[in-house]
């Protein structure tokens, strides 16, 4: 797993700054070998990531396909929750009294907030990776919340710089079978190779597992 350093934050407008400390590979919980890396905005990843690990408490879920699902699962709750404070509330609107008034409400309204339902960014991309009943699986997750299964090919990529990682490692020949010192130095060249996007920061953070980390 291989991420840069990179900071965006919207607050309200977007930020962008290098900070080691903000971490962007994270094990979800102790008891799981299941990893969260995100891409775009970080407080929107974070509350994602408190809804998870709640539920992951409550429910005992070690799983990465079952902890990725309910990443998709709080990946739309959270951005629901986001839009429903921006567009109907300041309108004085739930969204049961939303649906209820739909038809006597402005059209322009309510296209306005139909757009915002359906096509609303909250400008964040998520990976999830770890292991299962008995294999490593690499998800991911887009906007408006929807899971992707990537092992069939092995490798996932998000942000701006995602598809430069992707070509990368498609133009290295990466392979599943790989032994671990290749796949590092695929990895690694594939971030390298993201860094020509907009938004990617040059600093490095690569983690193996079990967990070895490498800076």
């Amino acid at each position: 797993m291989a991420s840069d350093q990179m900071t965006t934050a919207h607050f309200p407008i977007g930020y962008e700054f290098e900070n080691e400390e903000v971490k962007k590979i994270i094990k979800v919980r102790e008891t799981s070998v299941a990893y969260l890396l995100s891409a775009g905005d970080v407080l929107f990843a974070n509350e994602i990531l408190e809804a998870v690990r709640k539920e992951v408490d409550e429910k005992g879920i070690t799983a990465a396909p079952i902890i990725a699902e309910s990443f998709r699962q709080c990946y739309q709750t959270v951005r629901k929750q986001h839009i429903i404070r921006n567009e109907l509330e300041p309108r004085g609107l739930t969204l049961d009294t939303y649906y209820q008034a739909h038809q006597r409400l402005v059209q322009a309204v309510v296209m306005m907030i139909d757009n915002a339902l359906k096509g609303g960014n909250p400008r964040t991309e998520l990976i999830i990776a770890g292991f299962g009943e008995s294999c490593c699986s690499v998800f991911s997750i887009v906007n408006p919340g929807d899971l992707f299964c990537h092992d069939a090919i092995g490798f996932a990529a998000v942000g701006s710089g995602g598809p430069h990682a992707v070509y990368s490692l498609i133009e290295s020949g990466y392979k599943k079978s790989m032994d671990a010192k290749t796949v590092y130095e695929l990895v690694k060249k594939a971030k390298h190779r993201s860094e020509v996007a907009p938004g990617v920061g040059r600093g490095t953070e690569i983690i193996s597992v079990p967990e070895v980390k490498h800076v």
